[in-house]
């Protein structure tokens, strides 16, 4: 029986999950640590230069304080980055929530016009009925219309 191992790393999916507001202030203040102290390595690399130690010795040390202050650098990067996407969520998050009181605003102005439109297709119709109505409809004082007939007996044919 083998045991379940994940995929990603622990550490990976903590991150994955933290706030970008977290991880801005972890990255910059990582990045600012990391920036200093691998001056003060690099600093004190060139003091040991100048004290003609060994090669080697202000070599590595120097390597390794330019090593701390580039990644001292790219954590700064990344810190930026995480501003700005923080930046970018906040301007996005007030302009979503200005579309979609647009599209309320519009979505009521559209309800109140299919309601106008409505009763006017019922007053047409209405009008229309009432235009069918009529022609079959007599007035009160109007008498029906009785044709003559012709007499059969008063007709000259013989």
């Amino acid at each position: 029986m083998r045991p379940k191992i994940a995929k990603k790393a622990p550490g990976e999916r903590l991150v994955k999950r933290m706030p970008l507001r977290t991880k801005w202030i972890l990255c910059a203040a990582a990045g600012i640590l990391l920036f200093g102290f691998g001056l003060s390595v690099v600093a004190t690399a060139a003091f040991k230069k100048g004290m003609n130690e060994a090669f080697y010795i202000w070599f590595l040390l120097g390597l390794y304080g330019l090593i701390l202050t580039s990644l001292g650098l790219v954590c700064l990067g990344q810190a930026v980055r995480f501003r700005l996407l923080m930046d970018i969520n906040k301007k996005m998050n007030k302009q979503e929530k200005e579309l979609a009181k647009q599209i309320k605003k519009l979505n009521h102005l559209g309800e109140v016009l299919r309601n106008k439109e409505d009763k006017k297709v019922e007053k047409k119709e209405d009008k229309k009925d009432d235009r069918k109505e009529k022609p079959n409809q007599r007035k009160v004082n109007e008498k029906p219309k009785v044709e003559k007939q012709e007499n059969p007996a008063t007709t000259d044919e013989v």
